[in-house]
């Protein structure tokens, strides 16, 4: 039997993995409006073999097709295209930490979109003090790091991602307590692809010619690696752990994301950017532990 930690390990490792390996073609010159279209093929590329392999996530149940097309659009492109036009401006070590907001603004969204999630006065001192985070990590930390672009619109995509993402993540979960998970998969996948390919044309500004070699490469690897290896070992874990285990993936993702941009893109850290994390993953947990969930049915937040 399959150790129950090991898709968990794989989902965190993979969306970990994800803001870096973005980060690393946006600045090899390939613009957000490209790459999103590109890590959408690869990753439906694996998925298709996943089900090939494996016959799980096939579905044609014509209700699953339909929430498809919500979480598809609210849940995965939306967030998606934001958060990586946000790494633009952002190096991971401060995108990577705002995207850690992302169960906070579930929590919120949760409350008027999932039957017994309301927000309760019991984790307002973790919602402050993930915001006090959020605030010295930008007010402060902003300028202290190398790597920053426009740091308003950079911080405002990202949070702008955040919010849909937290949005998509509440209406996740009440999808995927009115029928199993597996179902949503493709669907979901589906019309995120052919809604990011349906703006491409119209918006990509980067010249696939003068893509070269090795940045192909990279972007193969944030569509299996950082898209379609997470979302499917999350889905795989949701099945053998319990919901408190299943959160550590969410607080560990941002901790992984910018050790891995510190070691592979040379990012440095400074004591305003590791205050504002301990405050903001200090703050979310505070949050997700003090909320009272239904039954976890596995939610997937984009990143």
């Amino acid at each position: 039997m399959t150790n129950p930690w090991t898709p968990l390990i794989a989902a965190t490792i993979g969306w970990a993995s994800s803001a870096v390996l973005s980060r690393a073609v946006l600045v090899a010159g390939v613009d957000a409006f490209t790459l999103v279209p590109a890590r959408m093929l690869f990753a439906m590329v694996t998925l298709g073999l996943v089900i090939l392999i494996s016959g799980r996530f096939r579905t044609a149940d014509p209700e699953a097709w339909k929430r498809g097309l919500v979480l598809g659009t609210v849940s995965m492109a939306l967030p998606m295209t934001l958060m990586t036009l946000g790494l633009e401006d952002l190096p991971v070590s401060l995108g990577g930490l705002l995207v850690a907001l992302i169960p906070i603004a579930t929590i919120a969204a949760a409350h008027f979109l999932v039957a017994g999630e309301r927000f309760q006065s019991k984790s307002l001192p973790g919602l402050l003090i993930a915001l006090a985070g959020s605030a010295l990590l930008v007010g402060i930390g902003g300028a202290t790091i190398e790597g920053v672009g426009n740091l308003s619109r950079g911080v405002g995509f990202t949070l702008a991602g955040v919010v849909m993402a937290g949005v998509g993540g509440a209406v996740a979960r009440r999808f995927a307590l009115q029928m199993p998970s597996d179902k949503l998969v493709l669907p979901q996948f589906t019309v995120n692809t052919i809604a990011v390919f349906a703006i491409a044309p119209f918006l990509a500004g980067t010249e696939l010619t003068s893509i070269t070699g090795p940045t192909w490469l990279l972007m193969g690897a944030v569509g299996a690696v950082g898209t379609a290896l997470p979302f499917v070992s999350f889905l795989i874990g949701a099945s053998t752990n319990p919901a408190s285990r299943l959160a550590l993936t969410g607080y560990a993702v941002p901790v992984v994301a910018v050790t891995l941009a510190v070691i592979f893109l040379g990012e440095s850290l400074t004591p305003e950017i590791l205050a504002g994390a301990v405050l903001i993953i200090t703050g979310v947990v505070l949050a997700e532990r003090t909320t009272d969930h239904v039954p976890e049915p596995g939610v997937f937040e984009a990143r």
